[in-house]
């Protein structure tokens, strides 16, 4: 059963790379494969969890050290104080390495909040391209240091992020393209000139929805607003029971429980 704190607090969770096996990534592709969905859904969870770049002392296991269990080196970790926004940078090695950017969605924390609430005004008549004024806000803080970091790269990159994160993954393919980028339970980012600039990358984004995920259906498009790449939708194929009505208190109603992190992990 889908706990609240799933959903609120993915980064508290201690078993990363351990819910299932994991197959091998193929760095080789930029077409959806789903062996690369299930790595880079762990690790947009995993991008919620704190490290010393924000906490004294850490969570244990820290971030790093499950990086590390999965045989992959963390590059970098952005942070943006002022508008709450992360990033982390990591690297596989091997014959065939690659390196994948993976922004933190929402958090429970009013900076986040604001962004996320934050629309700007979509305007269908100017012919200007226009994106969510927050998202954009929130990339901005932080992407002088990823540029940097990212021409320093010299193999195959993907994006990914859950929630915020899918958002801003989105908004940073925009301004670099990757090998590949895969977006899980990602809101609507711009509208339709936006979604027609990035033509060019469109066949290598994968917009990965668990079934109802609430946050998929929003800003609306009432609001001018459209989602962008090949859609996937994961089917909750199991039957939810609740085992006492105490157990009831901590389920979150199922269009919000299919935004927790971790049921895109165990979907895919």
């Amino acid at each position: 059963m889908t706990t609240m704190n799933d959903l609120l607090y993915p980064g508290n969770a201690t078993d990363f790379f351990s819910r299932r096996p994991f197959p091998a990534f193929d760095p080789s592709t930029s077409a959806y494969c789903p062996a690369n969905a299930l790595w880079l859904a762990e690790l947009s969870r995993l991008a919620y969890r704190h490290d010393h770049e924000e906490e004294t002392p850490p969570p244990q296991p820290t971030q790093t050290g499950f990086l590390e269990k999965a045989g992959c080196t963390k590059r970098q970790f952005f942070l943006s104080h002022e508008t709450n926004t992360q990033a982390l940078l990591a690297e596989f090695g091997g014959a065939t390495p690659f390196a994948v950017l993976a922004f933190r969605g929402t958090e429970q924390n009013i900076k986040d909040f604001i962004i996320d609430l934050t629309l700007g005004k979509i305007n269908r008549t100017d012919g200007k391209i226009d994106v969510h004024k927050g998202f954009k806000l929130a990339l901005d803080s932080v992407w002088n240091d990823i540029e940097t970091a990212l021409k320093k790269i010299d193999c195959p990159i993907f994006f990914t992020g859950h929630s915020l994160g899918a958002a801003l993954a989105t908004l940073a393919a925009a301004r670099h393209a990757p090998t590949a980028l895969y977006t899980f339970g990602s809101p609507r980012v711009g509208d339709a000139d936006f979604v027609a600039s990035l033509k060019h990358i469109t066949g290598i984004v994968h917009r990965v929805v668990d079934d109802q995920d609430i946050v998929a259906t929003v800003p609306p498009e009432a609001f001018g607003f459209q989602h962008i790449g090949t859609p996937h939708r994961l089917v909750d194929a199991t039957a939810r029971s609740i085992s006492s009505p105490l157990d009831g208190l901590d389920a979150p109603p199922k269009f919000l429980a299919d935004h927790a992190p971790v049921n895109y992990v165990d979907r895919l």
